[in-house]
């Protein structure tokens, strides 16, 4: 009778545990509430912290205040250069890593700046919704002077290039990580670079002595 009772108490302790999972919400932008880290992919904090820091960078450099003093004299003090959001080449070890969350920060901070404009007519943020819309003269459910027509798309003047790069070192027990964030604007008329972000991003975790 005894052995029952325990085996009971040992059962509805388990479940107990089982059932007691807590659910805590909070801002994934948020790094400093958002601190777990991961050795095989790249955090949401990561990326916040990686596209934040580039976006302030880029819009503080001398470079490219320059070329937007060129191209204003060039082309008109009202006209403001067109960039577009380029493929961020994945050199990790994660093969599903989502590249779009710096390059989507990165992008409105460029636009909401007032500097430049964003197109999605070239680059990686190309979709097939986007030409669909723009061949639609043969379908007679729209009206034809609504319809994009020919010749009205601008090609972009800057593109914005990079890539993420992860380096693993493992020392017994502990691994420590280092994400590297590259980013460039490149001229696309003269291929020249005009403005150039690295931004390493580390942690080390501790394996513990039975699993992680």
């Amino acid at each position: 009778m005894k052995k029952i009772i325990i085996e009971s108490c040992l059962a509805a302790a388990c479940l107990g545990m089982a059932g007691c999972a807590s659910l805590e919400l909070f801002d994934p932008a948020d790094t400093n509430r958002n601190t777990a880290r991961n050795a095989s992919t790249v955090s949401h904090a990561e990326y916040v912290q990686a596209a934040r820091a580039a976006a302030q960078d880029a819009l503080s450099s001398r470079t490219l205040s320059r070329f937007l003093e060129k191209y204003k004299q060039a082309h008109g003090k009202d006209d403001i250069p067109i960039i577009q959001i380029a493929e961020i080449v994945n050199d990790t070890d994660d093969p599903d890593l989502n590249q779009k969350l710096i390059t989507d920060e990165i992008g409105r901070s460029l636009l909401n700046s007032g500097l430049m404009d964003v197109t999605m007519a070239t680059g990686a943020d190309v979709r097939s919704t986007f030409n669909d819309a723009r061949d639609l003269k043969h379908d007679k459910n729209f009206k034809k002077s609504s319809i994009a027509r020919k010749g009205t798309l601008e090609a972009p003047d800057l593109s914005l290039e990079g890539s993420i790069i992860s380096n693993k070192v493992r020392n017994g027990r502990k691994t420590v990580v280092v994400r590297s964030f590259n980013l460039k604007i490149v001229d696309i008329g003269t291929g020249k670079v005009i403005w150039t972000y690295n931004k390493s991003l580390g942690f080390g975790a501790t394996k513990g002595v039975i699993g992680w």
